[in-house]
């Protein structure tokens, strides 16, 4: 997943009271958007655990992504004046290669279902703290509790990989929790940034590629020669395409027609859609500690979100 299209964002936009009409499209975005992240998590996890390394996998996703996105960036310009060079050097690192990385290399030791808990359940705990402690944000007891209600979550799936230490699945989770951390500071940049998501993708992708480019086509091992087409083909798709522009574009879709709190809850249903889909294609199934945990998790993020209390 281009996680630049993650439920973070729901501090970032005032709630409107959608109409029906408005209402039941931007369910359908929602729902798309869940279908998309939860999709970009379990074709990582297969991309990371069959022919391709984490660096082939940024590697594809920001050369495609570029091409799609370049025209916006010649059009609205570098921004280096605008938003300044640390701003965009935060932009860059939270959701760009050090993010992608950092993920896909945890999805590399840990299953599917940890990625889509542990990593996009604790973003928004993240966010928090950062609002918190950098913008003063102050939070009504129903979200401290969803804040709550997430580490619980998190601790029920950790605690699953921490019990067979042989298999070496927590060494995953180190990596999602360093990837959402690095989330949350591209969340609070982008939100003082004062430009659009369009924008803000193509900075972070060609960033990314040019930075990253030289380093991997001179200093990495390469595996795409070893991969099959199907799979290259289906990275392209998932990383480029998928991830880092449609699911940036039906998640904006939806926070516009739901505000941004409803949307978050109809997101919160990506860790469950993410264990669902790596059972089915990766035969990964999680255990009923581990399920328990899922709920948590997803619960904890809708109720943080503050869309439940909204909620018309």
């Amino acid at each position: 997943m281009d996680c630049r299209e993650h439920p973070v964002h729901t501090d970032l936009l005032a709630d409107t009271v959608p109409n029906r009409r408005g209402a039941a499209i931007g369910i359908l975005y929602g729902m798309l958007v869940v279908l998309m992240w939860s999709s970009w998590v379990v074709a990582t996890r297969f991309a990371v655990t069959t022919q391709l390394t984490p660096y082939d996998v940024a590697f594809i996703r920001y050369i495609v992504a570029s091409a799609i996105l370049s025209p916006i960036l010649f059009r609205h310009g570098f921004a280096l004046r605008k938003i300044g060079l640390r701003r965009t050097a935060v932009l860059a690192c939270g959701a760009g290669v050090p993010f992608l990385i950092m993920s896909s290399t945890g999805m590399s030791f840990a299953p599917a279902s940890a990625a889509g808990s542990v990593m996009i359940g604790t973003m928004p705990l993240f966010v928090a703290l950062l609002s918190a402690t950098v913008g003063g944000e102050r939070f009504s007891a129903a979200r401290k509790c969803g804040f709550i209600v997430v580490i619980l979550g998190v601790f029920f799936i950790a605690s699953q990989g921490l019990a067979t230490l042989q298999e070496g699945a927590w060494r995953g989770y180190p990596f999602f929790l360093c990837a959402a951390a690095l989330w949350a500071g591209y969340t609070m940049a982008f939100r003082g940034a004062g430009i659009g998501p369009w924008h803000a993708a193509a900075l972070i992708n060609v960033y990314s590629l040019l930075v990253f480019a030289p380093i991997y086509l001179v200093g990495l091992d390469k595996h795409l020669a070893t991969a099959t087409a199907s799979e290259l083909i289906l990275q392209a798709v998932m990383q480029g395409i998928v991830s880092a522009v449609a699911g940036l574009y039906f998640y904006g879709q939806a926070i516009r027609r739901l505000g941004a709190s409803r949307a978050a809850v109809i997101t919160s249903l990506t860790p469950v859609a993410v264990a669902l889909l790596g059972s089915f294609f990766l035969n990964e199934q999680p255990n009923d500690i581990t399920w328990i945990g899922i709920a948590f998790v997803s619960v904890g993020v809708a109720v943080a979100s503050g869309g439940l209390s909204r909620a018309s």
